[in-house]
This record gives structure tokens, sequence and C-alpha cells, in this order.
């Protein structure tokens, strides 16, 4: 199934890698939070995928909370290069995200595990764009 996939990344590189990687979907990349809500409001998706550091005010976990809040139904990834490992403790104990990866991220467990997400609730019609 096609589904409609949001990346949020500050990085050009990491975000066309991760269109490669994510290319049998409809995948539309933006490289800050502030994108990243304003892409929200004007379509709907059914998964987000963001860098934890986005060289910004606001950090790619901070977007999962809010997409979480105002978007419960959409899958929630976040890949980041950081190895704290409170980053990725913050982002299962407070519930923002549904997998937690590593950069350089393996393209098979990343896309597989994200099908298994998608897929977990049957089929849904894309949210956002309230």
């Amino acid at each position: 199934m096609d589904y409609r996939i949001l990346v949020c990344d500050d990085d050009p590189d990491i975000r066309s890698a991760m269109r490669r990687t994510l290319h049998r979907h409809q995948v539309t990349a933006v490289g800050s939070v502030a994108e990243a809500m304003a892409e929200l409001k004007l379509r709907a998706y059914q998964a987000v995928v963001s860098d934890y550091d986005l060289q910004a005010a606001s950090d790619g976990l901070e977007l999962l909370q809010r997409v979480r809040m105002m978007y419960p139904e959409v899958v929630r990834f976040l890949v980041t290069g950081n190895t704290d490992l409170q980053v990725a403790i913050r982002a299962v104990n407070e519930g923002a995200v549904h997998r937690y990866f590593l950069k350089p991220w393996d393209d098979g467990a990343l896309t597989g595990a994200l099908e298994i997400q998608l897929h977990a609730s049957g089929p849904r019609d894309a949210v956002g764009a309230r």
C-alpha cells in the first residue's frame, strides 16, 4: 500500500537518502519543525519520520510529541545520530515515538518496521490537514 510520509531533517542529504529508502511511498521532506507543522495542516499523512537534532529552537522529539497530541493516529519514528541514551529514554517514556533508529539506519529494518506499524491497526485514512 502507498502511504503518505512526512520526513523532517535539517540535512538535505539525509532528506534525499530518506526519500530513496521510502521510495515505495509518497514522501514529503522538510527541513524544520515549523515546516513540518505547516505541512501537516496542508496535507494528511499516515507517518512522520523525524531527526532528533534539527539545529533549531525545538528538536525532532518535540515535533513528534506535538504530532502525537494533534494527530494521535499518525505513526511516529525518530531517526538520529545522537547516541545519548537519555534521548531514547525520553522518546519511549513520553510515548512520542513508535520506533527509534540510530543513523545510519538500515534501510530494510526501517522500512520493515514502518510497514508493520502502518499495517498494525489495519487500513486507515491519512490524518492531518484539519
